[in-house]
């Protein structure tokens, strides 16, 4: 369908006038109706390219899915590890206060191998390696992927989904004899994962080049802590907080899972398998596109 092209955006293209700034500035990812792209930056301070709502997971819980057969360079075990501390990073930041609002917690592994999001069946928020082929432009510059779906109306986040190009690249998990930090771009990523965009910040975890055989992107900076903090900031803990994701949890990917009869209708996104009837096209020609994906690259600096 038409409008399923007119959802894809890479953040890596988009960011490229932020980028070129003076200013150092955290920067929100958001969901702008402007133009051909609607995926797009909200900073602070204000930026000429800002646009759009920011995005955010409104129940301020996460679950997140590492895939079971990890990788053949990185164990399942370490994964694991690597992204719990990630996580922990950015929940520790400092906001006035307190730290960010948000809950993250681990999901069963997952059996399903790819990104995608299911409009009528189970969902999951996927930790995954490419350790074959990296199937996307880029390679093997590109490091890492993070693919976020969300509502072009209200900017709420509904799935994200994080690639490892471990096809290009010998990510590492120790302190030393580093190579690429697995830690470092991982947490750059989970960053991603809660709603922060590129930052125009060189020195944040938030920028968009890692160098290699360093660790310094396991840190966050001021610039960072604002951002998370300006996304959740601290409130009192919410007892009643569920990270069970969207029409429910399954570590299947939607071909292995059992049909599920809906009434509901939807506009179909890349890689959904729900809203592709005459119902959807209706709600696309009267142009209520609700869903779009972001996708967001960490790219190696280059090196003489």
């Amino acid at each position: 369908m038409r409008t399923s092209n007119l959802a894809v955006a890479f953040f890596a293209g988009a960011f490229s006038l932020l980028l070129a700034g003076t200013a150092g500035a955290y920067c929100r990812t958001s969901s702008c109706m402007e133009g051909m792209a609607h995926t797009a930056a909200v900073c602070d301070p204000p930026q000429q390219t800002d646009c759009g709502t920011p995005l955010f997971w409104a129940s301020r819980c996460i679950g997140y899915s590492v895939q079971v057969n990890a990788s053949i360079k990185v164990t399942f075990a370490q994964t694991e590890q690597v992204m719990k501390a990630a996580f922990a990073t950015w929940a520790a930041a400092d906001c006035t206060g307190g730290n960010p609002q948000m809950a993250v917690t681990e999901a069963a592994p997952a059996t399903c191998d790819q990104h995608e999001y299911n409009q009528t069946k189970g969902n999951a928020n996927i930790i995954l390696y490419h350790d074959d082929v990296w199937p996307y432009e880029g390679s093997p510059n590109t490091l890492a992927l993070t693919t976020v779906t969300y509502n072009l109306d209200t900017g709420e986040i509904y799935d994200a989904d994080m690639e490892l190009n471990s096809a290009d690249n010998d990510f590492t998990v120790s302190d030393t004899n580093v190579d690429f930090d697995l830690q470092s771009i991982v947490t750059h990523e989970t960053g991603h994962f809660q709603g922060l965009a590129h930052s125009a910040n060189p020195t944040a975890v938030m920028w968009p080049e890692y160098v290699e055989h360093t660790t310094t992107l396991r840190t966050l900076t001021a610039d960072d802590e604002a951002g998370i903090c300006a996304i959740y900031p601290p409130s009192p803990a919410n007892s009643d907080c569920d990270a069970t994701p969207r029409h429910g949890f399954s570590t299947l990917c939607a071909a292995q899972q059992p049909a599920q009869s809906t009434s509901s209708c939807g506009v179909g996104t890349p890689g959904s398998d729900g809203g592709t009837g005459p119902a959807a096209g209706v709600m696309a020609g009267l142009g209520a596109l609700v869903l779009a994906w972001g996708r967001s690259r960490l790219r190696r600096r280059a090196t003489a």
